[in-house]
C-alpha cells in the first residue's frame, strides 16, 4: 500500500510547528507522466535493440511507485545547533 501523508516538524529555540503533505496530490501530478511512461516503454520495446539502454531507464521511473510502498515509516531526523527538524512518512 502507498503512503498517503509525510509529515515534517520542525523545532527551533523559539518556535516548534508541524505540517503534513497529503501524497495523494503528488500521486495525482505523477499519474499522467506515469502513463506516459509506460507508453514510451511500450514503444521501445517493439524498437528493439536501438533502445536496449534507454529502456532501462523508462523501467527505473515504472518501479517508482514500489519504491514509495517501501518507503512507508520511514523516519528521517536532522540536527543541527539551533533546529531540529523530523520528516516522516505515514
Amino acid at each position: 500500500m502507498l503512503p498517503m501523508l509525510f509529515w515534517i516538524r520542525v523545532h527551533d529555540d523559539e518556535h516548534s510547528f508541524a505540517f503534513f503533505i497529503p501524497l495523494i496530490l503528488v500521486y495525482l501530478v505523477l499519474a499522467p507522466v506515469y502513463v506516459l511512461a509506460a507508453l514510451v516503454y511500450a514503444v521501445m520495446c517493439l524498437l528493439g535493440d536501438e533502445t536496449k539502454n534507454a529502456r532501462g531507464y523508462v523501467f527505473m521511473l515504472l518501479s517508482l511507485p514500489s519504491l514509495f510502498a517501501a518507503a512507508r515509516g520511514t523516519e528521517i531526523d536532522i540536527h543541527s545547533d539551533t533546529s531540529d527538524v523530523t520528516l516522516y512518512v505515514k
